[in-house]
């Protein structure tokens, strides 16, 4: 089977979306967090 070129851009597309959305909330989690600048010491 032979996918267009369009078929496989929609593909990666679609998967861009994906990751997006699942990985969007951890990182937004890590970014609101406040570390101490004690920490290791």
């Amino acid at each position: 089977m032979e996918e267009s070129t369009y078929q496989i851009a929609e593909k990666i597309s679609k998967l861009y979306q994906e990751a997006y959305g699942v990985y969007l909330p951890l990182v937004e989690d890590v970014c609101s967090r406040k570390v101490s600048e004690d920490v290791g010491r």
